[in-house]
């Protein structure tokens, strides 16, 4: 019985120092993983590797891939995917891919969130011409004249 207590404790830490021995991907795996995952229209897959905040974008760009036709998409699965340039600042980094069927380059933003390599969305990076909402600028006197545009005067009574 020791004999299978002692290979139990064996086989248990050394699960535990392996585990603790993962290797953090860098920003370069995460952007491939990443552009593979949305490749494959795996958006569940993409999400893990983008942080919190971008989960919406990724729910609006399923969205459009949704509304693509098949040929569409065999070319998408088709293209091939490299990393052409890297770069790392602290827990922000930058990585550009070249995409061979489109022949565009498209720089990743990733950031560190939880210790792990991330990317970081925005509507721009999807939609590229896309503005911000206006949001309108309203002072004291725009505010005061539109109320006394609204206040009967006394007069008018």
């Amino acid at each position: 019985m020791t004999k299978y207590l002692r290979f139990f404790v064996l086989v248990l830490i050394s699960g535990v120092v392996l585990s603790g021995c993962k290797k953090q991907a860098s920003p370069q795996e995460v952007a491939l993983n990443f552009m593979h995952a949305i490749q494959e229209s795996n958006f569940d897959l993409a999400r893990d590797y983008s942080t919190k905040e971008s989960q919406q974008v990724i729910q609006l760009y399923s969205f459009f891939d949704a509304r693509r036709n098949e040929s569409e998409r065999a070319k998408i699965k088709k293209a091939g995917i490299e990393v052409v340039n890297a770069e790392e600042n602290g827990d922000k980094a930058t990585v550009t891919v070249l995409n061979s069927s489109s022949k565009q380059q498209e720089r990743l933003q990733l950031v560190k969130e939880n210790g792990q390599w991330k990317i970081s969305l925005s509507l721009e990076s999807i939609i590229p011409n896309y503005m911000p909402p206006a949001t309108p600028i309203m002072d004291s006197a725009s505010v005061m004249q539109q109320d006394t545009l609204s206040i009967p005067s006394p007069d008018q009574n």
